[in-house]
């Protein structure tokens, strides 16, 4: 029971954070605030499709975790992880900037991943 509850809670997490991100983007590619996500000033394409793929990728694992689906929750939990370490990895090196919410995706991800375990 406490891993499901566990799950839930990372679920949560998972949807605010989607929803979040959703809006930190939005209010960047508006131009309402600046340098709080590297790369986004850019307002690419690709940048604009990532975010959206990232804040849906969350709220989905979120749903999931919540309505205690533990095999897609645990997948959506590793490629959570593994896209917010690439992107970590290649924001340093690239623009030698640290993204707060990339980090704080991995965490998440790995949260979401390690509760929804059997």
């Amino acid at each position: 029971m406490k891993s499901n509850s566990t799950m839930k809670v990372s679920g949560i997490l998972m949807i605010l954070f989607g929803i979040v991100y959703a809006i930190l983007a939005i209010m960047t590619y508006t131009g309402s605030v600046q340098g709080l996500l590297p790369g986004h000033e850019s307002q690419e394409v690709m940048v604009a499709v990532l975010s959206a793929a990232v804040a849906l990728l969350a709220l989905i694992g979120g749903i999931c975790a919540v309505m205690g689906n533990k095999p897609v929750a645990k997948v959506i939990g590793f490629v959570f992880t593994a896209v917010g370490l690439v992107s970590l990895i290649y924001l340093q090196f690239t623009q030698n900037a640290f993204n707060i919410a990339d980090c704080i995706a991995m965490v998440l991800g790995v949260m979401l991943f390690t509760s929804a375990k059997e």
